[in-house]
């Protein structure tokens, strides 16, 4: 949206949070260094600026017609073919894992069964053999996209235009639960299990419900131009790269060093750090979307050829390869399969149908321009 424009930092911090799960995802799943302990805490992050850009968005688009329906087609154009996709490529995966080595892996029957349900961003719920309690065996970061999923359509449903007290009581209690939960298990790398399936509740109904105060919080923020990009952009991977894998430091990350890092981004208006940062910014969704399956795939092969020592630096060579994997989804597959998937959303999903209340007239006079263009959007929310 035009209204976007004002905030190009969040596309560079949405690709350096993305970089950082990468990273993370090669020192636990790809046989890398375990250089970002706290790589993670990205989500968070993520939860965050979605709650931000989903408001900055849909929230005035909504309150002057846009159905719930609409609203919801949209949301699931945005991130179906990327999740489908990763989904896809780990459930190939996993069969032929059960084929190859059915010792590591759960039984066929389980596979195709968690397989199906991942495929339709489900989560598996029973233990596995081999995957325990993993939610999204064929790609792990697909509990995340579950919760935010849901918490944007309960946020549409139910909390759009709602006053700031709501939304302050939302992260107040999210951020009780997400404490006890974190103390409970000793680490805040949950919600990607079922025995934590709260967790990822609790971490979703704070990141995002603070990305939506921020937004209301907006207009009174202080322009700090420069400064302030280089600065948001700087403490975030300072905060994600800094190794003490304790508790205590997790929590102060995302209950307070992250807002802060998004409060001051959002000072930041209009500026931008990194060179071709709109680029970076729209590989950042292919690039979460699909890493973990493509390290599954790399690190499979260098099992069965007797290759491949846990912890090798070499597997940081991975990155790069793995953007460039980023870009070609981005070109071939996920924007034509928005584009394609936008062209028929019903027209009668796009707004009410009624006529407009006198009280919102001007309202919708003033969007009526972004709703006419929206389908274009879905490339860009």
């Amino acid at each position: 949206m035009a209204g976007h424009q004002r905030y190009r930092l969040l596309d560079e911090l949405r690709v350096v949070a993305a970089v950082a799960v990468l990273v993370f995802h090669i020192g636990t799943r790809g046989g890398g260094p375990l250089l970002l302990p706290n790589g993670f805490l990205a989500v968070d992050f993520f939860f965050m600026l979605s709650g931000f850009v989903i408001a900055e968005a849909y929230e005035a688009r909504l309150q002057a017609g846009l159905t719930f329906t609409g609203f919801a087609a949209r949301r699931l154009v945005r991130m179906a073919p990327v999740a489908v996709l990763g989904a896809a490529i780990g459930g190939a995966y996993l069969v032929a894992r059960a084929f190859a080595a059915p010792a590591r892996s759960d039984p066929l029957i389980e596979v195709v069964g968690a397989n199906l349900l991942n495929l339709m961003i489900l989560p598996k719920l029973w233990h596995g053999r081999a995957t325990g309690w993993e939610l999204f065996p064929a790609n792990g970061p697909l509990w995340s996209l579950f919760f935010e999923i849901a918490i944007n359509l309960i946020w549409a449903a139910f909390l759009a235009g709602r006053s700031s007290r709501v939304l302050c009581l939302v992260v107040s209690i999210s951020a009780g639960f997400l404490v006890a939960l974190g103390l409970h298990f000793g680490s805040l790398d949950i919600g990607w299990e079922a025995i934590s399936l709260a967790g990822g509740a609790a971490r979703v109904g704070f990141g995002f419900g603070t990305g939506l105060l921020l937004h209301r919080m907006r207009a009174g923020i202080p322009a700090m131009g420069r400064p302030s990009a280089i600065m948001a952009l700087t403490a975030l991977v300072y905060f994600l790269a800094l190794p003490l894998p304790l508790l205590g430091w997790q929590l102060l990350i995302v209950l307070v060093c992250m807002p802060a890092v998004l409060l001051v981004a959002v000072a930041a208006g209009k500026e931008q750090v990194l060179p071709g940062g709109t680029l970076l910014g729209r590989l950042s969704y292919p690039l979460y979307g699909i890493h973990v399956p493509l390290l599954a795939l790399t690190a499979g092969a260098l099992k069965y050829v007797g290759g491949g020592a846990g912890g090798h630096w070499t597997a940081l060579l991975l990155a790069p390869l793995l953007l460039v994997a980023a870009w070609a989804v981005l070109i071939l597959i996920d924007e034509p399969a928005r584009r394609w998937l936008a062209r028929r959303i019903p027209a009668s999903a796009d707004s009410s149908g009624g006529t407009p209340q006198p009280q919102t007239a001007r309202r919708v006079r003033r969007t009526a321009a972004a709703r006419h263009s929206a389908r274009g959007q879905l490339l860009r929310n």
